[in-house]
């Protein structure tokens, strides 16, 4: 089944879907371990990095951010809007070069923390995430308060 089809089973008839993205390779001719690991294997390494990095989609609508991972097996995780705390972008030099970085999404939910690795434009993707989460907590009217220092 694919995720288009899962996607449409799952959303609600009021959600309205933003964005799906998931990890990419493009930083591997940038990383000389990668480099040297593809010319050793005549390109065979790419098949499996390319497979642990696309087969884990993160699906953002209305109200939840929506992890689906797994090649045979099928893992489905969400996290309500409202409940995301913070979000973060990291990324190393060769992911600078090759426009990828990890996005960290720190929740109250029973996920806690969701790690987004090597997803294209990341600081778009953080800033569309945090948008739509502002917006998903002042129609929910969730308030975060912080502990005293």
């Amino acid at each position: 089944m694919k995720n288009e089809e899962i996607l449409r089973q799952m959303l609600e008839s009021q959600e309205q879907f933003y964005w799906q993205v998931t990890g990419s390779i493009a930083d591997w001719k940038y990383n000389p371990f990668y480099l040297i690991l593809t010319i050793a294997t005549l390109g065979l390494f790419l098949i499996p990095l390319h497979l642990y990095r696309t087969y884990r989609y993160y699906v953002l609508t209305s109200t939840r951010l929506i992890v689906i991972s797994g090649i045979l097996g099928r893992t489905v995780d969400e996290i309500e809007l409202f409940r995301i705390v913070d979000s973060k972008t990291i990324q190393s030099l060769t992911d600078r070069w090759a426009n990828l970085g990890t996005i960290i999404v720190s929740s109250t939910d029973k996920t806690g923390i969701a790690v987004m690795k090597k997803i294209p434009f990341p600081h778009d993707v953080r800033d569309s995430l945090r948008a739509i989460y502002y917006e998903a907590r002042m129609k929910q009217g969730t308030v975060l308060l912080e502990p005293a220092k």
